[in-house]
């Protein structure tokens, strides 16, 4: 078998992220309803609408917090495939899970075309395993979200960009340029940190990245395509008065977070339990092993920057991975390579008692874990609990306003799962959240606009009534 690995390492990927389609395939039929609907539907309803009007990358309609309805947030490049895939016949939902799996197995081939420059062909391959085969993955890898073609396209720029200081050929160069772009148009806040590590790789002739002015070109190009989109972008959510919380100048606290969250240890439980999910529980072993294996590559410095990149997302962003769990596909890959690399550290050292027992521990661990998380990734597989709710709440607003109207949603915050159902616009009246600040929206004014209407009130129990305007 280990000389199979080592011949044909791409057949035993492809067998790896197989098994995971074959896995994940009985839930594709699901709705969007399972995790996070509020942005599984965001995204998703921006490609519904593609479908039916065309595809405008520069003006998405997102038309949930009132018109004129244009909330670009991420470039659009996900919810073009998902209308793409609409348009070939698939149904709106079905659509966005397979673009999301795409974009998921996508990463999975960079994650192991990048640990196939850092370790050994088997060290790989459990790379792999380890990114595809976890609770985490399990959910989101087949979900209406962009994380995974952000950080997808960050490790495709770090392979490219180590294959091109190792080949000096131009198309490793605009490979790299191209999958930087993606990353930081798609979410700068991963892509942006995923260019780091590429100014300390060491070129042909011994200069750190940072010294390469070529190194310097495709770093400093793919950041300022990406906060160009950024600057762009706030401009056309401006346009939406009631989106004025989305603003960048209001957001600081809800991309951060505070210095007194990070003393807190309530607010680290769910990092923690990303973390056990990521690591089969092995997150303290996994990372000395990694860092002592890291030091020992030829790109060595970069590979330990890599590693550092997963932790210092999650720190500098904190609140967002306080949140929201599926944040954490952005350093997922990450996570995995550290394991191949602690897998390669192991195997150096297997002919030592304690190697074999650790080998055995850490591996035994893993599989614990998932059968212990098993009612966090098991979801996929049945009706989602809030289903029934929303469906009842979207057939209301459907049944009491026409497709041209622009409804006023209260009751539920800035959710726009119901009308995403209902595929009707309007206004989601957010709420203040505590992180993201609404006190500057004047939603008085805003719901006096004579577009505005029928005003929808649902309570938790999804019982609605309508005030007509």
């Amino acid at each position: 078998m280990s000389s199979s690995i080592a011949t044909r390492p791409w057949t035993w990927a492809a067998g790896l992220m197989g098994l995971y389609v074959i896995g994940v395939l009985p839930s594709l039929g699901q709705s969007l309803l399972e995790s996070h609907a509020f942005r599984q539907t965001q995204t998703a309803y921006t490609a519904v609408l593609y479908a039916e009007r065309g595809i405008d990358l520069l003006r998405p309609p997102l038309p949930i917090l009132g018109p004129p309805g244009f909330i670009p947030q991420e470039f659009p490049i996900f919810q073009a495939g998902g209308a793409l895939l609409m348009s070939a016949g698939f149904g709106a939902d079905l659509a966005m899970r397979l673009a999301g799996l795409a974009a998921f197995l996508g990463t999975a081939v960079a994650v192991f075309a990048l640990a196939r420059r850092l370790m050994t062909p088997a060290a790989a391959l459990l790379a792999l395993a380890a990114f595809v085969f976890n609770a985490h993955a399990w959910v989101y890898g087949r979900a209406s979200l962009i994380e995974y073609l952000a950080a997808g396209g960050g490790v495709a720029f770090l392979y490219f960009a180590s294959r091109w200081v190792d080949t000096a050929q131009g198309r490793h160069w605009v490979l790299a340029l191209v999958a930087g772009c993606v990353a930081t148009l798609v979410k700068i806040t991963t892509g942006g940190f995923y260019l780091l590590p590429a100014l300390l790789l060491r070129t042909r002739e011994g200069r750190w990245g940072f010294q390469s002015p070529a190194v310097w070109a495709v770093v400093g190009g793919a950041a300022a395509i990406g906060l160009a989109w950024s600057a762009y972008a706030q401009g056309v959510r401006a346009e939406t008065p009631a989106s004025a919380f989305l603003s960048l100048q209001n957001q600081p606290a809800w991309l951060f977070g505070t210095i007194a969250q990070r003393l807190d240890p309530g607010e680290w439980r769910l990092p923690l339990v990303a973390m056990l999910m990521l690591t089969g529980s092995g997150l303290i072993v996994w990372a000395p092993m990694a860092v002592l294996q890291a030091r020992r590559v030829t790109q060595s410095t970069f590979a330990v920057v890599v590693l550092g990149v997963a932790v210092a997302i999650p720190l500098v962003m904190f609140n967002l991975y306080v949140v929201h769990d599926y944040y954490y596909a952005a350093i997922a890959p990450l996570f995995a390579i550290a394991i191949g690399l602690g897998v390669d550290w192991l195997i150096a050292h297997r002919a030592r008692a304690w190697a074999k027992r650790t080998m055995v521990g850490l591996a035994g661990a893993w599989v614990a874990t998932l059968i212990g998380l098993f009612g966090s990734w098991s979801i996929i597989y049945g009706t989602p609990p809030e289903e029934d709710r929303a469906l009842r709440v979207s057939t209301y607003i459907a049944e009491h306003s026409d497709p041209d109207d622009w409804v006023i949603q209260r009751g539920m915050g800035w959710n726009p799962s119901f009308l995403y159902y209902a595929r009707r616009q309007g206004i989601a009246v957010p709420d203040h959240d505590g992180f993201q600040d609404t006190s500057t929206i004047d939603l008085d004014d805003i719901l006096t606009d004579p577009r505005l209407g029928p005003e929808i009130t649902c309570d938790l129990a999804g019982s609605c009534v309508v005030t007509e305007p």
